[in-house]
C-alpha cells in the first residue's frame, strides 16, 4: 500500500470532517440566534402582560421554577456545548515568568492538558485543531495531551500557539500547584481532572 496516498487521504477525510462540523455547527448558531429571537418576543409579552395586570410577577416565577426543575430533571436542558474565546485586554506587567525546564520533570507539562476554547481568528487560521466533539475546544491526544505537542514534548505549533498560551503562567494557578515555590504539585485536582478522557456517548432523551 502506497503509505504517501494514504496518508493524503487520511488528511482529506479530516479537512472534510472539519468542513462538515463547522457547517453543522454554523447551523444550529443560526438556529440558537433564531431562539433567542424568540425569547425576546417572549419575554416582550411577559412583560406587557404582567404591566396590564393580567399575569402575577409572582406566580409566574414560580410556575418557570418548577418547569425548570422539571426539564433539568429530566435531562430535557437544551445546549450545544459550543464555546469560542474572546480575549480582553493583555496586562503584560500581569505575566509571572516561570522556570520551565527546572519543573517540566516534576509537572510534565500538566498545562498542555488543561482544555481552553479558540478564539474565531485561532479557529478560522487552519493552524490549530479542535475537538469535533467538543467544538472549539483545542484538541486533545488520547494521553491527554495537547495534539499539538510532539514526541519530545515541544509544541510543534509554537510560533502560532494560541494567545492564550502566550499569556498563561503557571504561577498563580493553584490547579497545578499546591505550592509554586517549593514545587509541590496540586495532584488532587490533576488525578480529577486532568486523568485521560475516554470517549462517552451523551444521553438524549427522547419522547415516545
Amino acid at each position: 500500500m502506497d503509505t504517501t496516498t494514504t496518508s493524503k487521504e487520511f488528511i482529506e477525510l479530516e479537512r472534510q470532517t472539519e468542513k462538515a462540523s463547522l457547517f453543522t455547527h454554523t447551523v444550529l448558531t443560526e438556529q440558537i440566534t433564531r431562539q433567542n429571537q424568540s425569547d425576546a418576543f417572549l419575554y416582550g409579552l411577559i412583560d406587557y402582560l404582567t404591566q396590564k395586570g393580567i399575569v402575577l410577577p409572582d406566580e409566574l416565577q414560580a410556575v418557570v421554577a418548577s418547569v425548570k426543575e422539571e426539564i433539568i430533571e429530566k435531562k430535557e436542558f437544551a445546549s450545544l456545548g459550543v464555546a469560542v474565546r474572546v480575549d480582553g485586554e493583555n496586562d503584560a506587567s500581569a505575566f509571572v515568568p516561570v522556570n520551565c525546564n527546572e519543573r517540566m520533570p516534576i509537572c510534565k507539562g500538566m498545562c498542555c492538558k488543561l482544555s481552553f476554547a479558540l478564539s474565531v481568528e485561532e479557529i478560522e487560521s487552519g493552524l490549530l485543531k479542535w475537538e469535533l466533539g467538543k467544538p472549539y475546544h483545542i484538541r486533545h491526544q488520547s494521553n491527554g495531551y495537547c495534539c499539538h505537542i510532539n514526541n519530545e514534548q515541544h509544541c510543534s505549533v509554537y510560533g502560532s500557539r494560541p494567545s492564550i498560551c502566550r499569556k498563561y503562567s503557571c504561577a498563580k494557578d493553584t490547579r497545578i500547584w499546591t505550592d509554586f515555590d517549593n514545587m509541590i504539585l496540586n495532584q488532587e485536582w490533576i488525578d480529577a481532572h486532568l486523568s485521560i478522557e475516554k470517549l462517552q456517548l451523551t444521553e438524549v432523551y427522547m419522547k415516545q
